[in-house]
């Protein structure tokens, strides 16, 4: 009985023990590659990704209608619920602030300036296939 009582006592402490998952914040979240789902108009076949990285540098990517893609590239930051960034347009920098209205694992939408919504959906980008190549 002594001997039960012993390995309950240690089951127990080390179940008390267990550290807390850390909640993950929105600036770690939004790390990753978003495909727009709902443009501002409402429309569902729009062909735009964002890559946000580590630190800071982020990647928008747009499918044109006649095959091509245009890549513009700039910075963002996540300040609370707001998420400003500015990009390289042709030789023009865009600077924004975004509201960010929900933010999960899977799920990003926001709002610009004018109260535009958007929405994206995490995806995971397909490894190179052949990484030697290069």
């Amino acid at each position: 009985m002594r001997h039960a009582f012993v390995v309950l006592c240690v089951v127990c402490g080390a179940l008390g023990a267990a550290p807390v998952p850390k909640e993950r914040s929105d600036a770690e979240k939004v790390v990753g590659t978003w495909r727009m789902t709902l443009d501002s108009s409402g429309g569902t076949s729009t062909d735009v990704e964002l890559d946000f990285h580590q630190g800071g540098k982020m990647v928008i990517r747009q499918r044109l209608g006649n095959g091509r893609v245009s890549l513009y590239e700039g910075s963002y930051r996540v300040v609370g619920n707001e998420l400003p960034y500015e990009v390289n347009q042709g030789g023009a920098v865009k600077k924004e602030t975004l509201t960010i209205k929900k933010l999960t694992t899977h799920e990003l939408i926001v709002v610009d300036p004018d109260g535009l919504k958007e929405e994206f959906a995490r995806i995971k980008k397909k490894p190179d296939p052949n990484p030697g190549d290069k």
